[in-house]
């Protein structure tokens, strides 16, 4: 009879018998409709975990995980200990030495198809048996009988399906996976970037990917480049200035060229400026020209603004122009800097760029402040014949001034003149006189001061007169001395006089 039960499976309530489909609503069922005895309560819960982890195959749960009522959830405990650093190993060492052994790698392959392109280039025989032959001294070609497939598109080869050798490595290839090499191309590859036309390293030429180009014979050389030797550059000429000639090119292939396609990147790289660089330098030479032009400008301007002649005052409106044309190149370039890649949302500029963008702005702004805005105006027509007017009425006014300061000058002279004429008759009255006093046995003693030479003369023989007097009293000879009194007197009289007609004059 047992084996007529029927056994139910999932999560049935063992009082209603009910399936709930899902354990939380079995728990939530049982709390609601049997929460009579508390303690079956409690183990029905256990007996639902246990039954929920051997479903979900949770028996192997750590200790660390506790069954918590209702309102606590599984907490793990973490351990706050500090743990001690382990062992630490750096491989930039290692990823260096294997950097550096596949640069050398590929730098020694280029290095090796530069020295063989140059030694291909070097006496180039124009006759094409000639050529062949020396092609193969340079380069040693693989047997034809060693390859029967094509390396690098895996097809055979056949009549219709040649075999070609690369000049460079050798190697054998079909016609549709050999690739030209120019001869100014190959020139321009093994010559000194100095001698090179911009063409060579410019990032806007078509001279950016030599693989995509498929040279036909009759292009010339434009320039040529220094050589090891003159007469490989009179083989290079003779060759390209023959019409006989059928290859104006090298063959290679693929390999050799990626290597020299890459060599030719980084020097573009190394000689690449980026825009806004461009559009800077010529910022810098419309701000020289108008340092230079201003500087002109301002003597124009004070020259006209004084009334002189030197320059004509159309030529200086002119230039006030071209400065004025070159603050607004200036200011629209730094404008361009400042909104250069801003439409692309992509790749518009962040951080320093933009930084450097403000910053190009910021210095154009003060450049045109303080060198255009200050600038000084100049004259109008009216304005200039006014000025003119005034430098001559400077200039007849100081002319009249020179000459009457050289009048006044000349007078004083002639007077001066007539001054000492005065003095040296009236000096030789007095000494007669002074002779006369003399004759009476009286002379003043030789210890007479000396007067400088710059000094006047009435004054110095107004200071003798005056030693004298006091000689003469010293000595008792009181009438000498009245004589000598009137002699003084009489010479400042003369002297005031005379001093006082100079000052009106």
């Amino acid at each position: 009879m047992a084996g007529n039960v029927q056994v139910l499976e999932g999560f049935i309530c063992p009082i209603c018998m009910l399936d709930f489909k899902a354990p939380d609503q079995l728990l939530r069922h049982f709390e609601e409709c049997h929460n009579d005895d508390s303690e079956f309560l409690k183990c029905f819960k256990d007996l639902i975990d246990r039954a929920k982890k051997k479903i979900l195959k949770q028996d192997e749960i750590p200790e660390v995980f506790s069954c918590t009522t209702n309102n606590e959830k599984h907490k793990l405990e973490i351990s706050t200990e500090q743990q001690e650093t382990g062992v630490i190993k750096s491989h930039t060492k290692y990823f260096k030495e294997i950097r550096h052994k596949r640069l050398e790698r590929y730098a020694s392959e280029t290095n090796k198809l530069l020295i063989r392109l140059n030694k291909l280039l070097s006496n180039l025989p124009s006759d094409p048996v000639s050529r062949k032959r020396h092609e193969q001294d340079i380069v040693p070609w693989i047997d034809e009988r060693d390859v029967k497939l094509c390396p690098t598109c895996a097809k055979s080869f056949n009549v219709a399906r040649r075999k070609h050798h690369c000049r460079l490595c050798g190697a054998i290839m079909c016609n549709n996976c050999t690739l030209h090499l120019s001869l100014l191309d190959a020139r321009k590859m093994i010559s000194p970037v100095s001698i090179q036309d911009d063409s060579a390293v410019s990032p806007t030429s078509s001279v950016k990917d030599f693989s995509k180009r498929v040279l036909s014979a009759g292009i010339g050389l434009t320039k040529l480049a220094r050589s090891p030797s003159s007469s490989s550059l009179n083989s290079v000429l003779a060759l390209v200035n023959d019409s006989t000639s059928t290859e104006q090119y090298f063959k290679i292939c693929t390999h050799c060229m990626n290597l020299l396609d890459a060599k030719e990147k980084q020097k573009e790289k190394r000689f690449h400026k980026p825009i806004v660089c461009q559009f800077y330098q010529k910022m810098k030479s419309h701000m020289e020209e108008t340092t230079q032009t201003l500087a002109i400008y301002n003597k124009m301007s004070e020259s006209l603004r004084e009334g002189e002649s030197t320059y004509d005052l159309q030529d200086a409106q002119t230039l006030r122009l071209k400065i004025a044309k070159l603050g607004e190149n200036i200011d629209t370039i730094s404008k361009t800097i400042l909104v250069l890649g801003t439409r692309d949302a992509e790749n518009s500029p962040q951080g320093q760029e933009l930084r450097l963008h403000q910053m190009v702005r910021t210095s154009a702004m003060i450049f045109l402040r303080e060198q255009l805005l200050l600038i000084q105006s100049l004259p109008s027509i009216e304005e200039y014949a006014t000025l003119q007017k005034e430098r001559q009425k400077r200039i007849e006014r100081k002319a009249d001034y020179e000459q009457r300061l050289q009048e006044q000058r000349w007078k004083s002279r002639e007077q001066y003149k007539k001054d000492t004429r005065n003095l040296e008759s009236y000096l030789l009255v007095k000494e007669n006189q002074q002779e006369k006093v003399l004759e009476q046995g009286w002379s003043p003693s030789n210890n007479t001061p000396m007067m400088s030479s710059s000094m006047n003369p009435f004054i110095e023989q107004m200071n003798n007169l005056r030693t004298y007097i006091k000689q003469a009293k010293a000595d008792g000879k009181f009438d000498e001395a009245s004589i000598l009194e009137s002699n003084l007197k009489e010479l400042q009289s003369f002297y005031f006089v005379t001093k006082e007609s100079n000052n009106t004059e």
